[in-house]
């Protein structure tokens, strides 16, 4: 008797173990992570934000010297003006047929060309404004005023947290148990006192490392509230696939 019950014992056992949910480890990072960079060479002239700073897309970070470029948009605007002047008068001199047609258009003409300089003059201006394309947290600021910068050098980077990506990579013996669009719970050791979270999978990728025999997969993260730092450790719950070849 003792003898059959060590061996129901065991079936169960082994039957917890085959069905058990594991939890395999990854990486957390942010949803973006951006380089924001200027399109001229120029003198930095204020910084709006230091590092940690949570800013809104089209948010001004900086500025660089424009003085010249300013006052070329107002120069423009001053013979806008004038331009503006002349061609009503070639109108009406051309109405009363006291010019030609072309007397005209040669002043509409200067006009339309004041105002393509204009454009661009105030593109120049426009330029030397740095302003965030994203939402997010400014994690590096690396230029301070009066230092010179470079085109294209980087001015600040940063991340957009309020969704993660979630990283992990799983051997092939999962491949069958995961599809896209599943959520799976997730856990992050270093905060314990997080509840329990979801994730969703939104990407498989196709092709298995020859080497490790691994390949990756990635979860959708929604950290809206923040509670989540990028970079933490975390783990997903998949099925326990140790029986599986």
């Amino acid at each position: 008797m003792n003898r059959f019950f060590i061996i129901i014992q065991i079936f169960v056992c082994w039957v917890s173990v085959c069905h058990a949910d594991v939890w395999v480890e990854g990486s957390s990072q942010p949803e973006e992570r951006i380089t924001i960079s200027s399109a001229v060479e120029e003198i930095v002239d204020s910084v709006a934000v230091k590092e940690g700073d949570v800013v809104e897309e089209g948010q001004v970070l900086a500025t660089l010297f424009a003085t010249r470029e300013k006052l070329e948009v107002k120069r423009l605007g001053y013979m806008i003006v004038k331009a503006t002047e002349d061609e009503k008068t070639a109108l009406e001199l051309f109405e009363k047929q006291m010019k030609k047609r072309s007397f005209l258009l040669e002043k509409e003409v200067e006009l339309q060309r004041l105002k393509v300089e204009q454009e661009m003059a105030q593109y120049s201006v426009d330029q030397r404004i740095i302003k965030s394309p994203v939402a997010g947290i400014v994690v590096h600021r690396l230029k301070d005023p009066g230092e010179a910068i470079g085109r294209v050098e980087p001015m600040f980077e940063i991340i957009d947290a309020s969704k993660m990506k979630l990283v992990f990579y799983l051997p092939t013996k999962y491949l069958a148990s995961l599809a896209l669009g599943m959520e799976a719970d997730v856990i992050f050791p270093e905060l314990p006192d997080v509840g329990g979270q979801t994730a969703k999978l939104v990407f498989i990728d196709p092709q298995v490392d020859s080497r490790s025999g691994l390949y990756r997969v990635r979860f959708e993260f929604d950290n809206r509230e923040s509670k989540i730092k990028p970079g933490l450790r975390v783990k997903v719950k998949l099925p326990n696939m140790g029986s599986a070849k």
